[in-house]
């Protein structure tokens, strides 16, 4: 049984078009909502007693978590496929179990002609691993508390402190 509910909002969202609403969704369970436009992986370890870390990879933009565009058009990606996909670039290996944990639905009611993904809704979902796994890419791991200066613009912040912080559930 799924459990996700919204738990944020970011109408006018900058990386959308004009008029266009990001909707934050998470819970311990979420369906994988259809079209998915990318896939995100969050690996996360208690590093010691009460202590939660996450991995991030380095962009050029900045750390972030390990990401996978899953295309544009009839010639997207299928979700398990990308996962399976970003799961092999980043532990190693594809048959790494693992659950949706949230998403992030653009809400884009008129697009402009540089905005790629369909239309009226693409989503972005986060996958947390739930296997025992270690990344074969270089990274680092962060724990919310020192992410949060410098990540919690990303758009999947949400998800994350809700999936990592239990009092955020």
């Amino acid at each position: 049984m799924f459990n996700e509910r919204l738990i944020a909002l970011v109408p006018d969202a900058p990386w959308l078009p004009a008029g266009s609403t990001a909707e934050v969704w998470a819970g311990t369970r979420c369906g994988v909502p259809e079209p998915c436009v990318i896939v995100r992986l969050l690996l996360a370890r208690v590093s010691s007693p009460g202590t939660v870390e996450f991995f991030c990879v380095p962009t050029h933009r900045g750390l972030d978590l390990p990401t996978l565009f899953l295309g544009s058009g009839p010639d997207r990606m299928a979700v398990p496929d990308g996962l399976a996909q970003l799961a092999t670039a980043t532990l190693g290996r594809a048959d790494v179990e693992t659950g949706c944990v949230g998403y992030v639905r653009n809400v884009v009611p008129r697009p402009d002609t540089a905005y790629p993904h369909p239309t009226p809704w693409a989503h972005v979902p986060v996958f947390a691993v739930i296997d025992d796994a270690d990344p074969v890419v270089e990274g680092s791991w962060i724990t919310l508390d020192a992410a949060r200066p410098s990540l919690n613009a990303r758009h999947w912040w949400t998800v994350v402190e809700h999936h990592l912080e239990p009092e955020a559930q």
